[in-house]
């Protein structure tokens, strides 16, 4: 006796659900116009019918085609591979039809291939998920010899995907996503939303954003493994990056920028991350790739403050038909194995040193000041090589050989980069009008075989005389002057320790005193104070609000003696507190506190957290792993069990989608903030700053693969933040549902 495998209709529901939001469901649709080699796809939406189409002009289907389309799991497509279009294949899983119920129940699809009849045919998504075995389900293809070559697919919205996507495509920084999906000019992509269109065609070029405050334009290409930066168009720094994989091939091409503040505000929306900060965007096999982790521009931020260069934008395309390149289902994340590791651990390295080497040029670049001089003295009169001029650049300037002399006349031109500065070289002392040897005669003549008396004296018709006029060694004739020394700033320390978050800070109280050449007092307001070589407004730096290390430079430039300058190094931390259950014993989350908090919702998490601190964390990583997930889901089910928030979760499933909601929820509401920061002495600014849903997503997200492979997928700092998560969390919760001002 034998017994038939059947699927029921539901597994539909089940896929088509796992797509989880606009761009990736669009997305999906877009690629299998790309892989029919369609060179345009156009995407309607009228939302008042609440109709979706996508047409493209592409290969079309015939029977056979159609019959593959409805056989789900199942393609004959090797995603990576080179196709018969000249393409890099996209689709490869047979799952790329189920994105149409992401938007609607009632689908229908008009196609043609060349020479071919035409098909008619729909598919109505409750029907197929009501289907007790779909393998028995029927979809009804009828031929239509008027319909034209390609693919027209027509969707049905319900009212709130209607609203969803009218909603969707109103915000600039989407739909450029949706028209730059991919990165390949042979492909064009046209939106008509509600009567505007929008074509891919029309989207600047990336060395066109903003190029007055462009400050490199890097590129990295996998094949001539050499990082160069280019300044004013012109190629400023090369260093060889060694590239050893076979696996995949990677390019590399970036803008960077120097803003003033809110400069940003005039780069094109396509580069903006969910968070509203600038970021590359990356492609794989010229598709874009939903990620701004694997190349985040913040990444140096916890590393050297000095060496941040995070205003960026860009493309980072890898390309690769290895099988292993794999990514979840709302392609976010790469599917973790040997490959993706190797992957994500080149972009993060060569992130790196792209922001270091940058950095450390930077200033050079910007400041332009090279000279060792203001005026050539007058021996440069004598010189017959250009090249002699070189000495007066600075030794540690970096670019110094790469500067061109020019002299014309009584003027040196340095040229580097495009950027020019020119120097006059002071008059011989035998071309001045004067007496003496070899002098003429004339106002301010020069007596004696260099007009000397004494050190530098000048006599004569126009000289100084009286109080002002200098006589003997460097004296003054008169009234005696105070002696010169070196000009000094004093600060009350050398290395200041603040604890986040902080006010304001006047930096001028930590000057102790300032004396000129003269030994005279100045005033401390005469002082120029800057922050990572940023000039400070009034000396008054912003408050600080996350950890990190700050250079304050103080300088004073002496009339006499020129420039003094003094280095403050200001550490900012975050001071922890110890999270309690009733026994004060400490546990392993900390909060951006200063003071103990104890949660008391549920004793299993507070015992949780106290065993969790007894571990090893190189040791329990697994463990730990689970264990922090577990957190999570203890505390939304204390949630869904309270009478006071039972119906927060009505129709919203999976562990993700919960935390989400309780984040979204607590973070809509600013007197719940502020009754949460006032209870747990969490800064407000900090704790609206940390109640980031897609942060929260992200870490759930790592903490459910994490629970079943930790010890291959997370690292030690990945457990760290999501612990850190979870230590924030747990707060929330506890006040949700212990604070009776929260309801």
């Amino acid at each position: 006796m034998n017994s038939k495998i059947k699927v029921s209709g539901n597994i539909i529901s089940e896929l088509s659900e796992k797509i989880p939001s606009n761009i990736i469901a669009l997305n999906e649709l877009l690629k299998n116009s790309y892989d029919a080699g369609a060179p345009k796809v156009t995407v309607i939406l009228d939302s008042s019918d609440r109709i979706l189409k996508i047409v493209d002009t592409g290969s079309g289907m015939n029977k056979d085609d159609i019959d593959t389309l409805f056989h789900i799991s199942t393609s004959a497509k090797k995603y990576g591979q080179i196709n018969e279009y000249n393409r890099y294949t996209q689709g490869a899983k047979g799952l790329g039809f189920l994105s149409v119920f992401k938007f609607g129940r009632n689908v229908e699809w008009k196609t043609r291939k060349e020479n071919e009849i035409g098909y008619i045919f729909k598919a109505n998504y409750n029907l197929l998920v009501n289907t007790n075995d779909i393998s028995q389900f029927e979809v009804e293809v009828i031929e239509d010899d008027t319909i034209e070559k390609g693919t027209s697919i027509t969707i049905f919205l319900d009212e709130y995907n209607a609203k969803s996507l009218e909603g969707y495509f109103e915000i600039e920084s989407n739909y450029k996503k949706v028209l730059n999906s991919f990165d390949d000019q042979t492909f064009a992509i046209e939106l008509q939303i509600n009567g505007t269109n929008y074509l891919s065609s029309n989207t600047p070029k990336l060395i066109s954003n903003v190029p007055e405050h462009q400050l490199y334009y890097v590129k990295y290409n996998s094949n001539d493994q050499k990082i160069k930066f280019l300044y004013n168009n012109y190629e400023a720094l090369t260093e060889d990056y060694l590239f050893d994989s076979k696996e995949y091939k990677l390019d590399i091409e970036l803008v960077i920028f120097h803003f003033p503040p809110n400069g940003k505000k005039k780069v094109d929306k396509l580069f903006f991350n969910p968070q509203n900060d600038l970021a590359p965007l990356l492609y794989v096999n010229s598709n874009l790739f939903n990620n701004y982790d694997l190349f985040d521009p913040n990444i140096m931020k916890n590393i050297k403050t000095l060496w941040v260069l995070n205003q960026m934008i860009g493309f980072v395309r890898i390309i690769s038909d290895n099988p292993l390149i794999n990514f979840n289902s709302d392609r976010t994340q790469f599917l973790q194995n040997e490959l993706t590791d190797s992957i994500k651990n080149f972009l993060s390295e060569i992130n790196k040193r792209i922001q270091t080497i940058g950095a450390l040029n930077k200033n050079h670049l910007l400041q332009f000041n090279f000279l060792t001089v203001s005026e050539l003295p007058s021996e440069c009169n004598n010189f017959i090589d250009s090249e002699e001029f070189r000495k007066y650049i600075k030794n540690d300037f970096p670019f110094k050989s790469d500067v061109a002399i020019e002299r014309i006349a009584n003027k040196v031109k340095y040229t580097l980069f495009g950027k020019e500065k020119e120097l006059n070289i002071k008059a011989s002392v035998d071309a001045r009008a004067g007496t003496g040897a070899g002098a003429g005669t004339g106002a301010k003549a020069d007596t004696g075989a260099k007009a000397d008396t004494g050190a530098e004296a000048d006599t004569g018709a126009g000289a100084d005389t009286g109080a002002g006029a200098d006589t003997g060694a460097g004296g003054n004739g008169g009234q005696k002057g105070k002696s010169t020394v070196p000009a000094v700033i004093n600060l009350n320390s050398n290395d200041v320790k603040l604890a986040v978050p902080t006010g304001q800070i006047d930096l001028k109280q930590y000057i102790a005193s300032i004396y000129d050449s003269s030994s005279n007092l100045v005033a401390n307001d005469l002082a120029i104070i800057k922050c990572d070589r940023i000039e400070v407004n009034n000396g008054i730096l912003s408050s600080v609000t996350e950890p990190i290390e700050k250079c304050i430079e103080y300088s004073y430039k002496d009339l006499k003696t020129g420039l003094v300058v003094k280095q403050l190094n200001m550490t900012f931390y975050r001071p922890t507190s110890k999270i309690t259950g009733k026994n004060k014993a400490e546990k392993l989350i900390s909060l951006p506190s200063k003071e103990n908090y104890q949660i008391s919702y549920n004793q299993s998490v507070a015992n949780l957290f106290k065993q969790l601190n007894s571990l090893d964390l190189k040791d329990y990583l697994e463990l730990i792993a689970c264990s922090l997930r577990a957190g999570f889901e203890i505390s939304i089910d204390s949630i869904n069990k309270s009478s006071k928030f039972g119906t927060l979760f009505n129709n919203v499933k999976g562990l993700e989608d919960r935390v989400v909601k309780v984040i979204d929820y607590i973070h809509s509401n600013k007197r719940f903030v502020t009754e949460i920061a006032n209870s747990s002495k969490i800064d407000f600014n900090s704790l609206k700053n940390i109640l980031d849903a897609q942060r929260f997503r992200s870490g759930i997200s790592t903490a459910h693969l994490g629970a079943h492979k930790a010890g291959t997928y997370l690292t030690e700092n990945d457990i760290k933040q999501l612990a850190n998560l979870l230590g924030v969390f747990v707060v929330v919760v506890n006040e949700m549902l212990q604070n009776n001002n929260i309801t």
